[in-house]
C-alpha cells in the first residue's frame, strides 16, 4: 500500500471560501489537496509523509495574472534599457547613453528600451528622432512608450525602415509628421510594424528558456502560480517559441503553470495555430493552450484607444481601430470555428462595441463550443456596453493597478461624463459580470498584492488621491482576492482544479506575513510573499 500523503503542510491559518470550516493543516498527494481539518484530525495517519511546519503564517491560494507578456517583461530586464522611472526628456537622454556604454554596443547595432511616459515629463512632451539622436546617430534607437503602443525612434531607425515624408500611414495606425511633413520619429499603433519588422528578433531557443523560466521565477516571488502570457509577437518565430514552451511543460521544467494566449491579426495567424497542433484548453502538464488573442485598439495614455466621441484633450481624436469591424468579425468567426476560445484587448468604448456586436453574432456558436470568450482592459464603457456584457456571459478581464497611473489622467482624456462608466469594476460585478484580475506587465507591476490594494482603496502606491479616486468603485476584499484566484480560475475552465483551497484541487498556495482579511487596507500592498508553493512543491 502506498503512503497516505506525500507532504502535509501543517499549523498554518488557511483562508477559506466565507462559511467554510477552519483549518490549519492541508495534505497532498501528487501534487493535489486529498485531505484537510483540524491539526488534531492528522494525528489519526501514522506515515513518512513530509510535514513543513507552516507556524501560524496566513495561506491563501496561489494567485494568477490573467494577462501579461512573460517574454516582453524579461527581455525588458535583462536586455533592454528600462526607462519607467524616467521624469524627463533629459534624463531620458542621460540613461540610454549610460546603457550604451555600460553594455559596450557597438555602432550599427540596435538600442532598444521601454518604460517611457511622457505623462511624467514636467513639460509633457513627446521625445522625438532629434532628441534621440543627441544620444547617437551611430545606433538605431527604438524606444517603446510605456503602454507599448507608440514608440519613438532616430533618423538612423527611420532610415533603416526607408520612412520619409512620402512614406504613408498604414491603415490603423500613424506616422507622426512635422508642419512640414517631416517624421518626427513617433509612430503610433500598427505604424510601428515598420520598424519592429526589420528589427533582430528573439530567435535563439536557449534565449527563449532563459526568458521564460527567469519570468516565472520572478513571478513566483510575488505569489503567482498561474500566468496568462501573450507571447508570441515578440519573437521571430511563433513555431519555435512553441517548441520551447512544449519541452519545458514536457521535461516538467516550467517552474508555474502557463496559459498561452495566441497573439493573431489576421485569419492566417489562426490557421497557422491549428497547423501547429494546437487547440484551446489542451494541456501539457503545467502548459495550457489557451485563446486567440487579438488587438482592436491602442491605450489611453497615448490616446490611440478608440472612442465614439473625441477626447476630451485632443478634439477631432477619436483614436484608432486597428481593423475593420468587417475583419474582426472575421478573427472571431474563424477562431470559434476552428476550436479556439478568443480574448480581445479593447479601452475604448467604440472598440469595445464593436467586439460586442461580434460576439452577439457569434453567441450560439461560441455557447455550443463551451468556450468563455472575454475582453481585456474594459476601460471606457457606457451602460449599454455593461448591459451586453452580461447579456452575452462575456468575461472582464481587469487591471486595478492600471489605476496606479490613470487616475491622473484619465479625467482630462475623457471628461467627467464618460467616467461614470470607466474603471467601474464594482459595477460590473455588481450587475454579475464575472471579472478576472491581471497586471498588462511589463506595462505595470505584476505583484498581485498591488492589484488587489488598488482595487480595493483606488489608490496609487503613493496613497493618493487622499480619499481614493471614484471611491464608489471600490471592490470590497473578498470581491478583490477573487478576481486574482477562483475568478480567473474560472476563465481558463480550470475552476474545478484551483482557485481555491479545497480537497482535489493544486496544492498551489501562497505564503503571506499577514492576513489579507484582517490588515488595514492601506497596508495590502506592504504585505510579503514568504513563499509560493506549486502543485504541493516549495519554489
Amino acid at each position: 500500500m502506498g503512503k497516505v500523503f506525500d507532504k502535509v503542510f501543517a499549523n498554518g491559518r488557511f483562508m477559506r471560501s466565507k462559511g467554510k470550516k477552519k483549518i490549519d493543516f492541508v495534505a497532498v498527494k501528487n501534487g493535489k489537496i486529498v485531505k484537510y481539518g483540524r491539526s488534531e484530525e492528522i494525528n489519526n495517519y501514522e506515515d513518512d509523509y513530509e510535514v513543513i511546519d507552516l507556524k501560524g503564517k496566513y495561506i491563501y491560494p496561489g494567485f494568477t495574472d490573467a494577462h501579461m507578456h512573460l517574454v516582453a517583461y524579461s527581455q525588458k530586464k535583462l536586455y533592454e534599457v528600462a526607462l519607467d522611472n524616467v521624469y524627463s526628456r533629459a534624463e531620458l537622454v542621460k540613461k540610454v547613453k549610460a546603457f550604451i556604454k555600460e553594455k559596450n554596443i557597438k555602432p550599427g547595432d540596435w538600442v532598444a528600451g521601454a518604460g517611457w511616459n511622457q505623462d511624467q515629463f514636467e513639460d509633457k512632451v513627446f521625445p522625438d528622432r532629434y532628441l534621440l539622436d543627441q544620444i547617437s546617430t551611430q545606433h538605431p534607437i527604438h524606444l517603446t512608450r510605456t503602454c507599448y503602443h507608440i514608440c519613438v525612434v532616430n533618423s538612423k531607425a527611420l532610415d533603416l525602415a526607408r520612412i520619409d515624408e512620402n512614406t504613408a500611414s498604414p491603415d490603423g495606425g500613424k506616422i507622426d509628421q512635422d508642419k512640414d511633413h517631416i517624421p518626427t520619429g513617433i509612430l503610433r499603433e500598427n505604424a510601428m510594424d515598420l520598424v519592429t519588422s526589420i528589427l533582430p528578433g528573439i530567435k535563439d531557443k536557449n534565449k527563449m528558456k532563459e526568458l521564460i523560466i527567469k519570468g516565472c521565477k520572478d513571478l513566483a516571488k510575488v505569489g503567482i502560480t498561474t500566468v496568462h502570457t501573450d507571447d508570441f509577437p515578440f519573437v521571430e518565430d511563433k513555431k519555435t517559441l512553441w517548441e520551447v514552451f512544449k519541452e519545458l511543460a514536457n521535461n516538467n521544467e516550467l517552474p508555474i503553470r502557463v496559459v498561452l494566449q495566441l497573439r493573431a491579426a489576421k485569419k492566417e495567424d489562426i490557421y497557422n495555430y491549428q497547423k501547429m497542433g494546437l487547440k484551446s484548453w489542451d494541456k501539457i502538464n503545467n502548459l495550457v493552450v489557451g485563446p486567440i488573442k487579438v488587438i482592436t485598439d491602442g491605450s489611453l495614455g497615448s490616446r490611440t484607444a478608440a472612442l465614439e466621441e473625441s477626447y476630451e484633450d485632443d478634439q477631432g481624436n477619436k483614436g484608432l481601430m486597428l481593423m475593420s469591424e468587417e475583419r474582426l468579425e472575421k478573427l472571431v468567426h474563424e477562431s470559434f470555428n476552428h476550436d479556439f476560445d478568443i480574448c480581445m484587448h479593447a479601452i475604448g468604448d467604440r472598440s469595445m462595441r464593436a467586439i460586442l456586436a461580434s460576439y452577439e453574432k457569434h453567441y450560439d456558436l461560441y455557447r455550443k463550443k463551451g468556450f468563455r470568450p472575454s475582453i481585456i482592459h474594459c476601460q471606457i464603457g457606457n451602460i449599454d456596453i455593461l448591459n451586453r456584457f452580461k447579456k452575452l456571459d462575456i468575461i472582464a478581464n481587469i487591471q486595478p493597478i492600471f489605476l496606479n497611473t490613470d487616475w491622473k489622467i484619465a479625467e482630462s482624456r475623457i471628461g467627467k461624463e464618460r467616467l461614470k462608466y470607466s474603471y467601474c469594476w464594482k459595477t460590473y460585478m455588481d450587475m454579475g459580470i464575472l471579472c478576472v484580475g491581471s497586471s498588462d506587465a511589463p506595462i505595470e507591476s505584476f505583484n498581485p498584492l498591488y492589484g488587489i490594494y488598488t482595487a480595493v482603496t483606488r489608490k496609487d502606491l503613493e496613497g493618493k488621491p487622499k480619499n481614493g479616486w471614484v471611491q464608489e468603485e471600490s471592490l470590497n476584499i473578498n470581491r478583490a482576492i477573487d478576481l486574482f484566484t477562483i475568478n480567473a480560475a474560472y476563465l481558463s475552465h480550470e475552476e474545478k482544479e484551483k482557485g481555491s483551497i479545497q480537497v482535489g484541487k493544486y496544492a498551489d498556495f501562497v505564503i503571506l506575513s499577514d492576513d489579507l482579511l484582517r490588515v488595514d487596507e492601506e497596508c495590502i500592498k506592504d504585505i510579503l510573499v514568504e513563499n509560493t508553493i506549486v502543485g504541493g512543491n516549495i519554489l
